[in-house]
């Protein structure tokens, strides 16, 4: 429903049970089960909780996974955390294990006699071996181990044993990554009403370093962000269009206190923002920009941060139609913005000290006959015109709508918008690394070691507006949406398209980073949760 002013208000309750409890309210029709979605996502359920790991309360689970380098799970071993026979099991194996430095942790699976009810364990060996690129926690492959060896095992309990402090962060943050929360499932099974396996996880630090009260919230609050963001990945387009999207955003404010402004359908024409209006207006919900605002009493800096994610629901190409095999998945275009909003909702939670605001661009990038036509000109709110030469070119358009918006009326110090922009981002930066873009040399430094210190890896990619801004030339508007050449390093001139267009290029005194991650938001059809707690370690939040 509309109010005066265009903005989502409350709906009438439809009395479904929730996404877990009634998800065959989506074949009778989705929108008697809008409010089971929005409720779902606005609770934060998490499959996976955190507390130290102590052998007094140790569960009781039928299989016990642990993961860990050698080290750490020897000392784990010998500190006696382990239940019953299960760390003289643990010892006699390790010297026997050799790591693996490629994928999943290198894995040993076993029956046991009788330990205690523990009748399986299941030990993934995590390499110390990095290179120079790469995360030195490697904690990829403890997301891999647990998503391969974990994540369908109903009664089972998870033990990290990280091998320093500085390698919790990483751990904490990505094991709970690969666990999913498959809410789709028919037969439960074993499955909570979520369609998931609850776990519980022990954290353990090598070397004596306590696992603190504060660590285990960090670990528990980003574990919620994370998967909050693979959810929304996860939900098809039937069910999140830009109405519950919106619905979403607004019960999490009122469940954490932060301020949300809605500028949806025709205000969003209203406010000058063309692009992001046209991209939308084929679609049956109209565009969204949903501001995100969180001004602390007590600010340590002047700082003003500002996040904008791409919030495509779907994306079929426009006019311009992907294919049969390009289509099916376009509803992760959305992944941008899942990010940016699970990594401001955990700010807001661990008590950022500094002013962050988060813009989220929503739309549904469809077909009808008020869709964008190839050679429609619209004008973004900069004021920068530009000439559509590709309907499937769509998210730089409404990302820099919302870039320009931030600028204009949240004077930020620092903009970084997130997407899952291209296609060719997987070409130049691959499946693990996703490609950054800055004006700023030493913002490009700062966000490659937080890549490191949280295993959302990441590399930069060419800033070189001199020699790409050409290839969106139009002899009739300022730009097109658009390169020219297709071998002329795509991923940048897209990322660059936002900084020209949105914010006038060197107009613009901030500094201000694209991340593009297309070829990380989702994994084998599961939602990843990438770019969450890369944010907040970028941000001094974690």
């Amino acid at each position: 429903m509309k109010d005066e002013r265009g903005e989502v208000r409350e709906m009438t309750s439809s009395g479904s049970k929730g996404l877990g409890g009634s998800w065959r309210g989506f074949v009778g029709g989705v929108s008697k089960a809008w409010d089971g979605i929005v409720d779902d996502c606005v609770a934060m359920p998490s499959t996976m909780t955190f507390r130290r790991a102590q052998a007094v309360d140790w569960p009781a689970k039928r299989r016990i996974a642990v993961c860990g380098t050698e080290a750490s799970l020897g000392a784990a071993a010998r500190a006696g955390i382990l239940p019953g026979g299960v760390a003289d099991i643990l010892l006699q194996l390790l010297p026997k294990m050799a790591p693996n430095s490629l994928g999943c942790a290198a894995k040993t699976h076993i029956l046991l006699p009788p330990c205690g009810g523990v009748e399986e364990l299941v030990v993934g060996l995590v390499t110390t071996e990095a290179s120079r690129h790469a995360s030195p926690h490697r904690a990829d492959q403890v997301r891999n181990f647990v998503r391969k060896n974990v994540a369908a095992s109903p009664d089972a309990a998870l033990f990290l044993s990280v091998p320093n402090k500085d390698a919790l962060y990483a751990f904490s943050t990505q094991a709970p990554r690969g666990h999913s929360l498959c809410k789709f499932k028919g037969a439960n099974d074993g499955f909570d009403a979520n369609g998931t396996f609850p776990m519980e996880a022990g954290l353990f630090i090598a070397g004596g370093e306590a696992v603190t009260d504060a660590d285990i919230e960090t670990a528990n609050v980003v574990a919620a962000s994370s998967q909050l963001a693979s959810r929304l990945l996860e939900l098809p387009a039937n069910c999140l269009n830009t109405r519950t999207y919106a619905r979403i955003i607004q019960g999490l404010g009122r469940k954490f206190g932060f301020g949300v402004r809605l500028i949806e359908g025709e205000d969003v024409l209203k406010e000058g923002m063309e692009l992001l209006y046209h991209v939308g207006h084929a679609a049956e919900y109209g565009a969204v920009l949903a501001v995100l605002s969180h001004v602390p009493k007590q600010k340590v800096s002047d700082e003003v941060v500002c996040w904008a994610g791409k919030g495509i629901v779907y994306d079929c190409g426009g006019l311009q139609l992907k294919t049969k095999s390009g289509m099916p998945n376009m509803k992760k275009d959305m992944g941008g913005s899942a990010a940016v909003l699970g990594a401001f909702v955990a700010a807001v939670r661990l008590g950022a000290q500094f002013e962050l605001h988060t813009l989220l661009a929503l739309a549904e990038n469809a077909v009808s006959a008020v869709a964008t036509r190839p050679d429609d000109i619209h004008r973004c709110l900069s004021g920068y015109t530009v000439e559509v030469n590709n309907t499937d070119a769509e998210g730089r358009l409404v990302l820099a709508d919302a870039v320009a918006f931030a600028h204009r009326h949240l004077k930020p110090t620092r903009i970084i918008d997130m997407a899952t922009l291209t296609g060719a981002q997987g070409i130049a930066t691959g499946q693990h690394y996703a490609s950054i873009l800055s004006n700023s040399e030493s913002l490009e430094l700062r966000v490659l070691k937080a890549g490191k210190e949280s295993s959302d890896q990441c590399f930069p990619i060419v800033f070189a507006p001199e020699v790409l801004l050409p290839e969106f030339d139009s002899p009739l508007a300022d730009f097109r949406n658009s390169v020219a050449g297709r071998k002329n390093a795509q991923a940048s001139c897209a990322g660059l398209f936002i900084w020209a267009v949105g914010l006038g290029g060197a107009k613009f005194n901030g500094e201000w980073l694209h991340v593009d991650m297309s070829a990380l938001a989702m994994a084998d059809g599961y939602g990843c949760g990438w770019g969450v707690s890369l944010l907040l370690r970028l941000s001094s939040v974690c």
